[in-house]
C-alpha cells in the first residue's frame, strides 16, 4: 500500500474505530512494524508486575493502561511525526506516569543506556567514569564493560527504594561497585583446600564447562588455584583471595627441588597477571596470604589434597600439614625470588598482592628443625626476603597478627580485597573444630556481601558543631546502609534461586561418596561492612583542628569510631546482620564525596574549608567535569600530606586499628630512591611488636621506560637511560601497586600531596 512509503499506517482501535494516520515504529529489536496501541497495554501490563516486587506497589490495571495508551496515541499524533522509536514511545508513556503520580511504575518502565556521543566516548576510553578503576586496561573489553556499568548503575538505582537512590546520587552515602548490586556478592577470601578436594567446576554447574576432578600434581594443583580465583570473578564484584596459601599448597610439593618450586611459583604469578580474564578485560585483582612455615594452629590437623582428606580413612594415611614445613619454606623463598626478581622487563608484578603474615608463631625459630634442616632458609632470613621486596618495590602488604585483638592462634584471620578484614573463630562459629579438620566438607568461607561508605565530613558540615546531632546523623547513615544490605539480600536470593551465582552456590561431587559436596560459599557468613571516609575532615570542620593538630581533634574522632562501632555491633544483633566498620580504600570516593559537596550550593563553603587536594583548580573546572583535583582523607587517616614525622603518624593511625574491625591500613610512603631493607624490617618488626597497627605497606614510586623498558626508582617524567619522554609512572593507587596514567585527578593529586619518609625517618 502507498502510505508504506511514507513510513505511515491506519489501523482500527480497540474499540473498532479508525484513527488517523500513525508513523511506523523502529523498534529496538531490529525491526520497521505497525503501529499497535495494544503493545503498550500489554506492555504496562506486564512491566509494572515488577513494582510490586521492587516497591511494593501493585501493578497497573488494564483500564487505567488502555487511558494511558490512548494519552500517549493522542501525542504523537499531535506531534505529527514522520517516525517512531520505540524509546521516544516508552518516554511519552514515562512522561503520562509521573503526570498521574507513579513514580515506582515509571522507574519500572523507563529506559536504561547511554546517549550515543557517550558510548562513543567511552570507546576511545574517556568519558564515563574513564578513570573510576587503576586496575582497567586500555582495550575494547573495557568499554563493554563501562557501557554495562552505566546500564547496570541506572537499573539498580531505579529499583532501589527511591531515598536510598538518592542518598547514593546525592553523595551522603557511596554503594561500591553498584554496577553489580543486584548480581554479586563483594569479596571473597577462599579455602583452597575445597578445590584440592573437590576439583574444579569453573562454571560452578558442570553444564557449560569441562569438570576436572581433584588435582593430582603440583602443576594442575596451580592451575586449579589460578583458574579458580578467575572463575570467582564471575560471581563477585571485588578482590579475590586465599588464606593461609603455602600450607594448603604444600603437600603438592612434597620432595621437589627448590628448583622445581621456583618454576612453579613462577607459573602461579604470571598466571595471575597474565590471564586478562576478570571484568573488562583486567587481571584477577588477587592476594594470598603469606606464612613463612606452617602455623601451629594447622600442625596437627590432617592433610587434604588429591580428592582426600588424609586422616586415616577411606584408604589414607594419616598425614599433617606439620610434616610439609620444608616445603612451605621453600615455596616461600621462591615466591620472594620470583617476586624480587619482576618480570622480563624488570617491573614489579602487581597481582597476587602478597600478603605477608607476621604471627607469634614465627618471632622464634624452632631450632630443632634448623638443625635438622641447615640447608632450609630460617623464618628470619625469609622474613628478610620479604623486606627486601619492599625496598625494592614496595610490594608486600605486612599482616600484622601480633597484637592481641587479632587473636592469633585462636582463630582465622586475614586481611583481603583493598585490606578488608576477615575472621573465624570458634567462639562465633559453633563449626570451627569441624571446618579445620575439613570434617563432611566443611571450610572457612571469608567474605563480603556489599560495602557501602558514609560521608563524614557532610554529617559535620549538617551537625554545625553539635556533638549529638552529628552523632545522631551518622548513625542514621548507618540505619539507611543497613536498609541498602537488607534490600540487596533480598534481591540476591531471587539471583540465588534462579542459579545466577553458580560458583559460589556450586555443589560437586564428592570424590568419595559420589554425592554432592559441600556449598562452596557459605552465604550467610558473609559480612555486610560500612566503610567510613573523610574522618579527619569531619573533625577538622567539627573542631577546628586536624586529627594531627590538637589532641581535642584526636580524641574526639577516637569517640565518634567508638560510637559508631558500637552501633553497628546494636545493628548487627538486631537485625542478625554481621556488620563491620572499615576504612574505605577510596580510590574513587574520596574524591566523589568532596566533588558532591562542592556541587551542593550549601555545602561549598563548608568544603573548601577542610578539602585536600588544588582547590582553584577544582572551583574553575567544577561546572565542566566531576575528575577533580580534590579528595578526602581516606578512612580514619592523618592526611597524606600532613607534614609530621612518621612516629608520630603511626601513634595517631593505629590507635583506630582495634575499633575498625571490618579492615585499615597504615601507608608508609618511602621517598628514597633504594631504601635500606635491613632498616626497613626493624622499623617493620618494631611496629608490629609494640603497636596496634595490624596491616601495614611501605609504597615506592617508580618508572618504567616503555621505549627502552629502563626501570627506574622515583616518579620520573623522562628515561635516565635514553631521555624518552614515553614513561609510565607507578604507585600505590590505594590498596595495590598500578600505572598512574589510569588514577583519577583526586588520586594524581594525592600523589603529589603525599608525605615521604626514608630510612633515617624511621630510626
Amino acid at each position: 500500500m502507498t502510505t508504506l512509503t511514507k513510513q505511515h499506517a491506519i489501523q482500527k482501535t480497540l474499540d473498532g474505530h479508525d484513527i488517523s494516520i500513525m508513523p511506523k515504529v523502529r523498534t529496538t529489536a531490529g525491526h520497521m512494524v505497525e503501529w499497535d496501541r495494544s503493545i503498550i497495554v500489554n506492555q504496562l501490563l506486564k512491566e509494572t508486575k515488577l513494582a510490586e516486587r521492587f516497591h511494593g506497589k501493585p501493578g497497573i490495571e488494564k483500564d487505567e493502561a488502555l487511558e494511558i495508551a490512548k494519552d500517549v496515541e493522542r501525542r504523537i499524533r499531535s506531534l505529527d511525526l514522520k517516525f517512531l522509536s520505540g524509546p521516544l514511545i516508552r518516554e511519552i508513556v514515562n512522561m503520562e506516569l509521573l503526570q498521574r503520580g507513579h513514580v515506582e511504575w515509571r522507574n519500572i518502565s523507563t529506559r536504561i543506556g547511554t546517549p550515543v556521543y557517550d558510548a562513543c566516548e567511552i570507546d576511545l576510553g574517556s568519558g564515563f567514569e574513564a578513570n573510576d578503576n587503576a586496575n582497567l586496561q586500555e582495550n575494547a573489553e573495557t568499554s563493554h564493560k563501562k557501557k554495562a556499568d552505566k546500564i547496570s548503575k541506572e537499573q539498580y538505582l531505579l529499583l532501589l527504594p527511591p531515598k536510598l537512590a538518592d542518598l547514593h546520587l546525592n553523595g551522603d552515602i557511596h554503594i561500591h561497585d553498584l554496577e553489580y548490586l543486584g548480581t554479586r556478592a563483594f569479596c571473597q577470601d577462599w579455602d583452597l583446600r575445597y578445590f584440592f578436594y573437590y576439583g574444579l567446576m569453573p562454571d560452578g554447574s558442570g553444564a557449560k564447562a569441562s569438570v576436572a576432578g581433584p588435582a593430582m600434581k603440583a602443576e594442575v594443583a596451580i592451575l586449579h588455584a589460578v583458574k579458580a580465583l578467575g572463575s570467582a570473578q564471575t560471581n563477585f564484584a571485588g578482590g579475590q583471595g586465599f588464606y593461609n596459601f603455602l600450607t594448603f599448597l604444600a603437600p603438592y610439593l612434597e620432595g621437589k627441588t627448590y628448583s622445581d618450586v621456583k618454576q612453579l611459583m613462577q607459573m602461579f604469578v604470571y598466571e595471575m597477571t597474565q590471564m586478562m580474564v576478570a571484568r573488562g578485560g583486567q587481571v584477577v585483582f588477587s592476594s594470598v596470604q603469606l606464612s613463612p612455615g606452617v602455623p601451629k594452629l594447622w600442625k596437627d590437623k590432617p592433610a587434604v589434597y588429591k580428592g582426600r582428606v588424609h586422616n586415616g580413612e577411606n584408604g589414607t594415611q594419616e598425614r599433617t600439614y606439620g610434616e610439609f614445613e620444608r616445603e612451605v619454606r621453600l615455596a616461600f623463598k621462591a615466591l620472594m625470588d620470583v617476586m624480587i626478581e619482576g618480570d622480563n622487563w624488570g617491573k614489579p608484578f602487581n597481582f597476587p598482592k602478597p600478603e605477608i603474615s607476621i604471627e607469634p608463631d614465627f618471632m622464634e625459630e624452632d631450632e630443632f628443625f634448623n638443625k635438622a634442616h641447615p640447608e632450609l632458609p630460617t623464618y628470619e632470613e625469609l622474613y628478610d626476603m620479604t623486606f627486601e621486596l619492599a625496598a625494592k618495590f614496595g610490594t608486600p602488604y605486612f599482616d600484622n597478627q601480633l597484637p592481641e585483638y587479632r587473636g592469633a592462634g585462636e582463630g582465622i584471620s586475614c586481611y583481603q580485597c583493598c585490606a578488608y578484614q576477615f575472621s573465624a573463630n570458634a567462639d562465633a562459629d559453633d563449626s570451627f573444630d569441624d571446618k579445620l579438620l575439613f570434617k563432611d566438607g566443611k571450610h572457612f568461607s571469608m567474605g563480603s556481601w556489599q560495602v557501602v561508605s558514609l560521608n563524614c565530613p557532610r554529617a559535620a558540615y549538617r551537625a554545625g558543631g553539635d556533638d549529638s546531632a552529628l552523632f545522631a546523623d551518622l548513625k542514621l547513615l548507618m540505619d539507611q546502609c543497613i536498609q541498602l544490605f537488607k534490600t540487596k539480600r533480598n534481591w540476591m536470593e531471587n539471583i540465588i534461586e534462579n542459579n545466577r551465582m553458580p560458583f559460589a552456590t556450586q555443589r560437586p561431587k564428592d570424590p568419595v561418596t559420589g554425592e554432592k559436596g559441600c556449598v562452596a560459599v557459605d552465604i550467610d557468613s558473609l559480612v555486610c561492612t560500612i566503610g567510613v571516609v573523610g574522618i579527619n575532615e569531619m573533625v577538622q570542620y567539627h573542631t577546628g583542628s586536624q586529627l594531627h593538630e590538637s589532641r581535642d581533634a584526636f580524641k574526639f574522632a577516637i569517640r565518634v569510631m567508638t560510637e559508631m562501632e558500637m552501633y553497628a555491633h546494636e545493628l548487627s544483633q538486631k537485625y542478625g546482620l554481621e556488620i563491620a566498620l572499615a576504612r574505605t580504600p577510596a580510590e574513587t570516593t574520596g574524591q566523589r564525596f568532596s566533588v558532591s559537596d562542592m556541587l551542593h550550593d550549601e555545602y561549598r563553603d563548608c568544603v573548601l574549608e577542610v578539602v585536600k587536594g588544588d582547590k582553584e583548580a577544582a572551583l574553575a573546572n567544577l561546572r565542566k567535569t566531576t575528575d577533580l583535583p580534590v579528595y578526602y582523607t581516606n578512612g580514619t587517616h592523618v592526611p597524606p600530606g600532613a607534614n609530621i614525622s612518621l612516629i608520630d603518624r603511626i601513634n595517631l593511625e593505629h590507635v583506630f586499628f582495634p575499633i575498625v574491625d571490618g579492615g585499615n591500613i597504615c601507608h608508609i610512603w618511602m621517598g628514597e630512591g633504594s631504601p635500606d631493607a635491613k632498616g626497613l624490617k626493624e622499623f617493620a618488626m618494631n611496629i608490629a611488636k609494640n603497636t596496634q597497627i595490624g596491616y601495614f605497606a611501605f609504597t615506592k614510586d617508580m618508572t618504567v621506560c616503555l621505549n627502552d623498558f629502563h626501570m627506574m626508582s622515583g616518579l620520573k617524567c623522562t628515561c635516565e637511560n635514553c631521555g624518552s619522554t614515553n614513561v609510565e609512572q607507578m604507585s600505590r593507587v590505594t590498596g595495590y601497586v598500578q600505572a598512574v596514567s589510569g588514577w583519577n585527578n583526586g588520586k594524581r593529586q594525592e600523589l603529589v600531596d603525599r608525605m615521604r619518609y626514608s630510612s633515617s625517618d624511621m630510626i
